[in-house]
């Protein structure tokens, strides 16, 4: 065995090695990608449940969590139809991470239970410095992420999806604006 030479372990493609995450983003995205696309009909729950192959009470989970964000709307009529609320251009990737991430961290403290003193360890100064660099590299890498992000809108899925789908895809690049940090401790 060469020492010199280390292999490096096998990397899932996963946004931040979460597939859940992953996963969910990729269903909101679509959802909102076939939202643009027959706009300004709307899609409604057992269409996006079949072209997603997932269950009803899955895309309608999706959808809610989109409708919080603002980036979906509900058909006043038709309570299974859904409208994209804006412009193609004006909703990017970032603005769908940030919903789904949101959605999804609603969903984890609602089952969490809440700690008591009795089960919580005391933490050495190590452990907490540990914690503290770690709270930190994810904080820096998740401003990277949603940097990336912002590039990208929906715009362009509009601009393919047209019969003129030939042409370049002329959606502009926004400038990022960072989102503000919370305190540590």
């Amino acid at each position: 065995m060469n020492r010199g030479v280390t292999e490096l372990p096998a990397m899932d493609e996963f946004i931040l090695g979460d597939q859940q995450l992953h996963t969910r983003f990729s269903m909101a995205i679509e959802i909102l990608a076939r939202s643009v696309i027959v706009n300004p009909r709307p899609v409604t729950t057992s269409f996006l449940s079949q072209a997603l192959g997932q269950p009803s009470r899955t895309v309608r989970a999706l959808l809610a969590g989109l409708h919080q964000s603002g980036l979906v709307w509900q058909d006043e009529n038709d309570k299974d139809a859904w409208y994209c609320t804006s412009t193609p251009g004006a909703i990017t990737l970032a603005d769908i991470f940030r919903s789904v991430c949101s959605a999804a961290s609603e969903s984890v403290s609602s089952r969490r239970k809440p700690a008591t003193p009795d089960t919580e360890e005391p933490r050495n100064a190590a452990q907490q410095n540990v914690e503290l660099l770690l709270m930190q590299a994810t904080m820096e890498i998740n401003q990277m992420v949603l940097q990336h992000l912002q590039a990208f809108d929906l715009g362009r899925l509009k601009a393919i999806a047209s019969p003129g789908m030939r042409h370049s895809v002329e959606s502009s690049v926004r400038t990022y604006i960072p989102e503000p940090l919370q305190e540590l401790m």
